[in-house]
């Protein structure tokens, strides 16, 4: 993929992810209105319709940055996208092991690499089958690490494959891309993008991703 393949791709991916927040957006507040004057089984009706409105507003807030053009806006925070990811786990088996620090609002990333750091998350969070959490670690302002710990954590084999082919700075065979390794091959894709070393530790029940700037 060129790099003008990948900037078409993630322009789509804002104008969808775009779109899509507002009528999200008012059908929760709608549900919030509605609730006022149900009694108590719709209301329970409507506070899981809200929940799950609410989820995708925040999935597709997550996305819109980490797959889409928005992801490279040199304006954004250690802040803001550790809220983006901690929107995207919420009420799934994946925890986020990210405290705040006293010196996050000084903390920064070069151009792209916040974008990075979430496509990670996304991607621990695949190799945490069973659940478990993702422990985030920003090494300003080089790099930064996820870790993924977990039961039966693991990279699947076409993965693999294609992190092993990006690392020898080939092009993976279009085979190996499934939907088990999308996530795999964009935040590698990405970091060949950006001029980002990628690693990549496998252990029992923990899997390492990390990045670093030259």
């Amino acid at each position: 993929m060129t790099a003008f393949d990948l900037k078409l791709a993630e322009m789509l991916a804002s104008r969808l992810c775009h779109d899509l927040v507002n009528p999200i957006g008012a059908v929760a507040n709608g549900v919030e209105l509605l609730s006022e004057f149900c009694d108590t089984m719709q209301k329970d009706a409507l506070d899981l319709v809200a929940s799950s409105a609410d989820s995708a507003m925040k999935r597709v807030a997550f996305f819109r940055v980490a797959y889409g053009f928005a992801g490279h806006d040199e304006g954004q925070s250690i802040l803001e996208v550790r809220a983006l990811a901690d929107g995207f786990l919420a009420g799934g088996k994946v925890a986020l092991a990210w405290p705040p620090g006293p010196d996050d609002a000084a903390l920064g990333l070069p151009r792209s690499g916040l974008k990075l750091l979430l496509a990670l998350v996304a991607f621990g969070a695949e190799t945490l089958p069973r659940g478990g959490s993702l422990a985030v670690t920003v090494e300003s302002p080089t790099g930064a690490r996820v870790v993924a710990t977990g039961t039966g954590a693991r990279i699947e084999a076409s993965s693999e494959a294609i992190l092993a082919a990006f690392k020898a700075g080939k092009t993976p065979a279009l085979e190996a891309l499934e939907a088990k390794s999308v996530g795999a091959a964009y935040a590698a894709r990405l970091a060949r993008e950006i001029g980002a070393e990628l690693s990549v530790e496998a252990a029992q029940d923990r899997i390492t991703l990390g990045f670093r700037h030259p």
